[in-house]
């Protein structure tokens, strides 16, 4: 029997919302992650506080809200695989709240694929462009760096 949009649009909201719920504390404590790092220390990147260093996603979330923005030369500057992350997370939207599937090798593949470009990408970044304009510069005042020179008395 075929759904109607009406029922694929409801059994949608409720599989969202079911997955919200269960996701909770997980959302919770994102939430408050980033409402500390904003605004207490440097960055919301583990990487750069920890290391100094940026990491291979370092300037997605800033690329995600030029998008929101409708900034697409923006987002592609600062970070170009949040076109692949964008096209797979409504890929995967679709797959799982409309068609209700699970995720299949198709999909682990594509995230596989998509991790594995940015890992090459953040290399060539930091061949080419490190230390430079954010997201590829170095933080100074990391937890390493400090530290160390507490270690060291320096």
């Amino acid at each position: 029997m075929k759904r109607t949009l009406k029922q694929i649009m409801r059994d949608a909201y409720a599989l969202l919302w079911n997955d919200i719920k269960q996701a909770k504390w997980v959302i919770i404590f994102m939430i408050a992650y980033f409402a500390f790092m904003k605004n207490f220390l440097y960055s919301t990147c583990p990487s750069v506080l920890l290391t100094g260093y940026p990491c291979p996603a370092c300037g997605m979330t800033r690329a995600a809200f030029c998008l929101f923005r409708m900034d697409f030369k923006g987002a592609f500057s600062i970070h170009p695989f949040i076109y692949a992350v964008a096209a797979y997370v409504a890929v995967f939207a679709v797959n799982r709240y409309i068609l209700q599937r699970k995720m299949g090798k198709i999909l682990k593949l594509a995230l596989a694929g998509i991790m594995a470009g940015m890992i090459v990408y953040y290399l060539w970044r930091m061949i080419l462009y490190f230390p430079g304009e954010p997201p590829m510069s170095y933080y100074s005042r990391n937890l390493l760096s400090i530290a160390r020179s507490l270690l060291t008395h320096e």
